[in-house]
């Protein structure tokens, strides 16, 4: 089982970072998003979380000490919190802000591509991937915790 929580972590890992990558674009030249609706501290302390969740989850795997898996399944709970967020950030609301800006003045709106939201260019079956990875990750680590499986 630690070897199937090891690769579900990994998967989480690689697939959360993809989707970072577009909230991270945001506002870039090479973006065509130019905001993200993402509070700023979810956006930080979610894959920060998610590291720190791997690492206690490592250190679980080093000492074989099931104190680390219990911390690691308190810390997959937390970093949820965040990612649920994200999640409803993503999968609702329109893929645009509220109001553009106009440049030119109230005949010419300015270009549709200013009010691009970031999250709603994740492709869909990321976000549910990343979903059922959890689901899947945090039984798991449950599991192990318990001593139930190891």
């Amino acid at each position: 089982m630690s070897i199937l929580v090891t690769g579900l972590f990994v998967v989480q890992l690689l697939v959360g970072g993809y989707m970072y990558g577009f909230v991270l674009g945001a506002g870039q030249r090479d973006s065509n998003a130019r905001a993200t609706r993402i509070p700023d501290l979810v956006a930080f302390a979610h894959p920060v979380l998610a590291v720190v969740t791997f690492a206690s989850w490592l250190a679980h795997l080093a000492t074989g000490e099931r104190g680390f898996a219990w911390v690691t399944f308190g810390l997959l709970l937390l970093t949820a919190s965040g990612g649920a967020v994200m999640a409803l950030k993503t999968l609702t609301g329109p893929a645009v802000v509220d109001r553009p800006s106009p440049r030119q003045g109230i005949l010419e709106p300015g270009d549709p591509a200013e009010v691009r939201v970031a999250e709603k260019q994740i492709p869909r079956t990321a976000v549910v991937l990343h979903g059922l990875t959890f689901l899947m990750l945090t039984i798991g680590a449950l599991l192990v915790a318990l001593g139930v499986a190891d």
